[in-house]
């Protein structure tokens, strides 16, 4: 904890060159992963790779876009986050190696999200001529960003899921599914329970059968992770957008850590 807050306490340039260091460390390890895949031919690694140095840039870029200073904090969590979802989760499997892994980053996202979007709306309420929205409102575009977010998000997990073969969209076996598929004739919905086996059969290159066993289920195939991801940005994006409201329209003092999502326009 101590080093953490020495961070946020040193002055800005010392905290600056800790985060270009941060990023510098970053894009080193995706730049040599980058290259190791490429004669591999793993083109789905290689495109997750591709982006993540992509989405480092962004904090820069926005700066300079719109001539403003990101708070130090916000620009570590962004850096950290994407590191930890595209690095760690998905090409070092920690989302296997750790079951919370997930969870906690779709978590985490929710909140950022919504730290991103209370600053934007704050600042526009703020800065903008004749505008006097309320704190409730404010709180309100606030979930409404970060659930945003999150669905668009999940968009992209499907269409990298469905277009270049990956498994973003995490499977699940299940024990148990309800459908109405299984009994067409009478569209009612068919409950299949305590499911202990499932064979899927498939046609191989020649043409021959091949089957494959799943024990104790049936594969779910990225709903129920979907469904999970949403309802945990959902948690995040409450926390923050409550807090959001009470530091517009209470205790900025109080809530003071707020602010280290609302970047400030430079001189």
């Amino acid at each position: 904890m101590n080093i953490i807050k020495n961070f946020f306490t040193s002055s800005t340039t010392t905290a600056n060159k800790k985060i270009v260091v941060v990023y510098v460390i970053f894009r080193a390890i995706a730049v040599f992963m980058l290259i190791n895949q490429i004669p591999m031919q793993r083109w789905g690694d290689a495109f997750l790779l591709v982006l993540t140095l992509a989405l480092f840039a962004i904090p820069q870029l926005v700066e300079r876009v719109f001539n403003i200073e990101i708070p130090n904090l916000l620009e570590l969590i962004i850096i950290i986050f994407i590191f930890s979802s595209t690095i760690l989760g998905e090409l070092s499997d920690f989302y296997g190696y750790f079951k919370i892994w997930d969870t906690a980053l779709h978590t985490l996202n929710g909140f950022l999200a919504a730290g991103v979007g209370f600053s934007l709306v704050y600042l526009l309420n703020k800065n903008a001529e004749g505008m006097n929205l309320s704190p409730l409102f404010l709180a309100i575009v606030t979930f409404c960003f970060s659930m945003t977010v999150g669905v668009m998000w999940e968009f992209f997990e499907y269409s990298a899921d469905r277009w270049m073969n990956l498994d973003m969209q995490k499977d699940r076996i299940v024990q148990e599914i309800s459908s109405v598929s299984i009994d067409v004739e009478n569209n009612a919905v068919y409950q299949i329970e305590d499911i202990q086996r499932t064979v899927i059969e498939s046609k191989g290159p020649s043409e021959e059968i091949i089957e494959t066993v799943i024990d104790d289920g049936y594969l779910d195939i990225g709903i129920i992770d979907t469904m999970k991801d949403l309802f945990v940005n959902l948690l995040g994006a409450i926390v923050f957008s409550v807090f959001g409201y009470l530091y517009a329209q209470h205790d900025k003092k109080k809530y003071k850590f707020v602010r280290n999502f609302i970047p400030q326009k430079r001189e």
